[in-house]
């Protein structure tokens, strides 16, 4: 929202602020420009084989359907198959240290 103006004054001196502003962008952006060639030469092709060395190589990207879902369902079971090997590990522990003071006094106990 601009600001209000009380006289004639008052716009005179913020028209000239905005107008040193601009100027100093103008400055700014015929410097940058002057850094930054006009022409790059870049070409679709170029852009094309940049975007295809930066992303990685694997078939979760692939245009085909198949090699994407089983892509996914590849890691969603090496992801299912470490868990549960980490939690099967922690339940026999568990179950080795509740029961197996009950088993082997059982054992124990057995006539003969």
């Amino acid at each position: 929202m601009p600001p209000q103006f009380k006289n004639m004054n008052e716009l005179v001196e913020y028209m000239g602020v905005l107008e040193q502003r601009v100027n100093a962008l103008e400055a700014e952006d015929s410097q940058l420009r002057a850094i930054v060639p006009t022409k790059t030469g870049v070409d679709g092709n170029t852009i094309t084989k940049y975007v295809s060395q930066a992303l990685p190589h694997t078939k979760l990207i692939s245009p085909n359907f198949l090699k994407r879902s089983f892509t996914v369902w590849g890691h969603f079971f090496v992801a299912n198959l470490i868990i549960g090997i980490i939690v099967g590990v922690i339940y026999a522990c568990l179950m080795m240290t509740l029961f197996g003071s009950l088993f082997g006094s059982l054992i124990h106990n057995i006539p003969k």
